[in-house]
């Protein structure tokens, strides 16, 4: 059975409903569901059959007005069955007819002649696969074999969706009155895990080569909530430099991508899928996710018990902050929050080891973070303006990175203003959670002065010392 969405046209007193797009199959039957009927408005009721959109060329015209009028479902069957045409229910409704509701109708399905069954299911699978048997004839009742031997009326009949767990050939039929459809066939087959392969020797196949790849997303595009489809990339380590892009990658058991966080940075997935070519560069097209396992991210804190992470979620361990950088003041503060959404740069706390980290809640959202990251390397255009989180002594610090060095992908960073007015060194306290006055100007140049490992200095000293129990810079 093959349903479309029609579109409804209210003209004085008639009214009509016409399919979007013709029919390339013969159409031998229609239902129209009538879900309320006031019988006495209907002049007449009828199906037009055109060869065009705007039918004028009608072909056949057939009368429905008595069983229109009776309600429920409506079957109409087509004498003579065409291809590639226009279908159009037409209404002619009296003066009586004066308010909308008195007819409503919720679907019509149109039924071809051809009963040949349709196959579905993950035709790759690794454990198990669900097989689903269908056909555009409601009539047809369809039978099916698993041996390998041609289906017959005595063969096993369909009834419902059914699993193999090992490599298979479905084959299927239709009967309908005693008619016999064409035998269709699909291999279903079970990847063996000696046959999966990495993504850098995928790279090395022929165009149209079908491979089967263990790998790690690497990152995803943005996901579009009007798409069934997310074009991702996949590496065989989540930072790799060496990425296959996945094009209109779907769930698993193909099912649609619903939302932004079904697949991401970091999961490790299985793929069947064929090897292709787009834009010079190797993608994978027509590809069936096998499995997916949900990436646990960690995150590593120092000595310093201080380290930057994207991907963060609650943890009674550690403690995040978002990081705000005010020009003015010329401060960096840090705000704690308590739940992290995917793919946001954070500051975390804690003590000194490796923390797993679930994902987080794809319905949190943050505001007022200037702490930004990559999904690929980051050149550094300028001297002191990005910063990154580093250990300094017992504490944490946002130093600048200098000119033309590289950023890794997904490293939290900080970026300032211009080289001008930038500073480099922002201090994070091992006691306060908020940075208050992190870089501070030498005002008493006239004061006593040490540097960082206590030395006293002269005048002359530039660099980072401590002034009155005030790191400052000296320049």
């Amino acid at each position: 059975m093959e349903i479309r969405e029609m579109r409804k046209k209210n003209e004085m007193s008639n009214a009509y409903i016409i399919n979007m797009q013709p029919y390339e199959k013969a159409v031998s039957k229609i239902d129209i569901n009538v879900d309320k009927i006031t019988p006495q408005v209907v002049n007449y009721a009828q199906i037009l059959i055109s060869t065009d959109s705007n039918f004028s060329k009608i072909t056949q015209t057939i009368y429905i007005t008595t069983i229109f009028k009776k309600g429920g479902i409506v079957s109409c069957v087509i004498p003579q069955p065409p291809k590639n045409c226009y279908y159009k229910f037409y209404l002619s409704l009296n003066s009586r007819a004066t308010q909308n509701g008195s007819i409503q109708i919720s679907k019509i399905a149109y039924y071809t002649s051809d009963s040949t069954p349709h196959i579905s299911g993950s035709t790759s699978f690794l454990d198990s696969t669900s097989v689903t048997l269908s056909s555009e004839n409601q009539d047809a009742k369809i039978y099916y074999t698993t041996d390998g031997t041609e289906p017959t009326d005595q063969s096993t009949a369909y009834t419902a969706p059914f699993s193999l767990k090992s490599s298979t050939n479905v084959k299927a039929v239709a009967y309908v009155n005693g008619e016999r459809s064409k035998v269709i066939s699909q291999n279903f087959k079970k990847v063996e895990e000696n046959e999966l392969i990495s993504v850098a020797q995928a790279l090395k196949t022929d165009n149209g080569t079908q491979v089967y790849i263990k790998a790690k997303v690497a990152k995803t595009n943005t996901y579009n909530s009007s798409c069934p489809t997310l074009n991702y990339y996949i590496a065989d380590a989540e930072n790799a430099a060496e990425t296959l892009r996945i094009l209109n990658g779907r769930y698993l058991q193909n099912t649609k991508i619903s939302n932004a966080f079904q697949i991401v940075r970091g999961d490790e997935v299985v793929l069947a899928a064929t090897v292709d070519t787009n834009n010079d560069a190797k993608v994978l097209k027509n590809v069936q996710l096998l499995s997916i396992s949900e990436c646990i991210d960690q995150a590593k804190i120092s000595t310093a018990r201080w380290a930057t992470f994207v991907d963060f979620s609650n943890t009674s361990n550690l403690s995040a902050y978002t990081v705000k950088y005010d020009t003015t003041a010329n401060q960096v503060t840090l705000s704690p929050v308590t739940a992290i959404p995917g793919n946001t740069a954070v500051v975390v706390k804690g003590n000194a080891g490796t923390y797993d980290l679930q994902q987080g809640d794809p319905g949190t959202t943050i505001t007022d973070n200037d702490l930004k990251f990559g999904d690929t390397d980051t050149k550094v255009p300028t001297a002191f303006s990005i910063y990154v989180l580093a250990q300094h002594g017992d504490g944490c610090s946002f130093y600048p990175v200098k000119a033309g060095e590289t950023l890794a992908p997904f490293k939290g960073n900080l970026t300032l203003p211009a080289a001008s007015s930038a500073k480099p060194y922002y201090a994070i306290s091992n006691t306060t959670t908020d940075i208050s006055n992190g870089v501070v100007e030498a005002k008493n140049t006239d004061g006593v002065r040490y540097n960082l490992v206590g030395q006293r200095v002269n005048n002359n000293y530039q660099g980072l010392v401590i002034v009155n129990g005030h790191k400052v810079i000296l320049k």
